[in-house]
């Protein structure tokens, strides 16, 4: 991901133009079946079904995103209070993927866990299996 500034910080939010565009086919659609042109309810319906595919798409998308900035938050916050100063500004040497792995591990193992981590660059699945005392995580979305 390049570095993010003010020329290019702003959100553009593709799919909820191709949704409104799936809506625009719909509408034009449901207009040409209530004058009775023959293609009006396939266009219609097709328009309907996109919008639904792209509603759904959005949804599970934002999320899950917004899922990840919690588990960044909440992983960062405990970190502060498990990690030594030191461990703490090594922190964001860390992928989100490999603090949201950590996220399972116990806070007697999160330390260790986390030095692994930073030291032998470990893939999320890695910190995962390196997990001894799982640590549940009943609220995920």
């Amino acid at each position: 991901m390049s570095d993010q500034n003010y020329a290019n910080h702003a959100h553009r939010p593709v799919p909820t133009v191709i949704g409104f565009a799936c809506w625009i086919v719909a509408v034009v659609g449901f207009t040409a079946m209530g004058r009775g042109y023959p293609w009006g309810p396939k266009m219609a319906w097709a328009g309907v079904l996109f919008c639904l595919l792209v509603l759904l798409s959005i949804g599970r998308t934002y999320t899950t995103k917004l899922q990840d900035r919690v588990i960044l938050l909440e992983e960062r916050l405990r970190a502060s209070a498990l990690l030594t100063p030191d461990q703490q500004r090594r922190f964001s040497q860390l992928s989100a993927k490999q603090v949201a792995a950590l996220r399972f591990a116990s806070d007697a193992e999160f330390a260790t866990l986390f030095e692994q981590a930073v030291s032998g660059n470990m893939k999320p699945d890695a910190i995962k299996r390196a997990v001894r005392d799982w640590r549940p995580d009943p609220h995920r979305t």
